[in-house]
């Protein structure tokens, strides 16, 4: 969600996974992972920001637009969350992401040279919070935020993946962190994914890819935005998903451990 997950905090558009459902005696993908961040790929994923002749900014990275201001006013982005901007002072902002008008999540973003960091903190339903943290790098423009720049790797805490099984098909699987639910079957339709209780603009199709592996093709407003491709380890004990972001080609790789 990305993650593209996005894997920056505007898109949330973090990477859903879903499971196939295996014989007794095989290891199975129900059950609670936890994102082993120290193994897992996250950086390396460019965006850029621009300031509008208007004043308002414009955020593109990985074929996630948004469109937001420091004033404080509420913008909604196309994935359907809102975000709102506040200039804390001249190089730093406070990023506010709200659902169905609850807080998912809250970003502070500092400006220091040629280097951009984020501190952002996820809240999930039941009050518990977790916080990570990245250091971006300037690839061209400036000065001040406007340019492109360059993910650097996420640290801090782990956010976890909750999958459940139902019958030969059906799934759920949530995000708690992100207050992230998607319902679905592995019959190729699109399912809304939703955040706080709302349905955003995003979608997942789940297809089995084989006893170990399966596919999710992510849309958003009916455009295809990224696939995953999740394998299970013999042991049953890892879950690796592989991130291809449709419009930009860029990958990334999420190590889970089974809890």
């Amino acid at each position: 969600m990305n993650h593209v997950a996005s894997r920056m905090a505007f898109s949330l558009a973090l990477a859903l996974s879903a499971t196939v459902i295996l014989t007794a005696a095989e290891p199975t993908f129900d059950g609670t992972w936890k994102l082993n961040v120290a193994k897992s790929q996250l950086g390396g994923v460019m965006y850029t920001f621009e300031k509008k002749p208007s004043g308002a900014w414009h955020y593109d990275g990985g074929g996630f637009t948004a469109d937001f201001d420091l004033t404080g006013k509420e913008y909604t982005m196309p994935s359907g969350v809102a975000v709102i901007g506040k200039e804390l002072n001249a190089t730093s902002w406070e990023l506010t992401f709200k659902m169905n008008g609850k807080v998912l999540s809250k970003s502070r973003v500092s400006l220091s040279g040629d280097r951009l960091m984020w501190a952002s903190e996820m809240t999930s339903p039941d009050g518990k919070s977790v916080q990570q943290n990245s250091t971006d790098t300037r690839v061209s423009g400036g000065p001040g935020f406007a340019g492109k720049w360059k993910a650097g790797d996420i640290k801090g805490a782990s956010t976890t993946l909750q999958i459940t099984t139902e019958g030969t098909n059906a799934i759920t699987i949530r995000i708690p962190e992100v207050q992230q639910i998607v319902k679905g079957s592995f019959d190729g339709k699109d399912n809304p994914v939703t955040q706080a209780g709302q349905a955003t603009t995003f979608t997942n199709a789940f297809a089995k890819a084989g006893s170990s592996s399966f596919k999710i093709t992510t849309k958003l407003n009916g455009k295809l935005f990224a696939e995953d491709v999740y394998t299970l380890s013999a042991d049953g004990k890892t879950l690796t998903d592989e991130t291809t972001v449709t419009a930009t080609k860029e990958k990334t790789k999420s190590v889970f451990d089974r809890q």
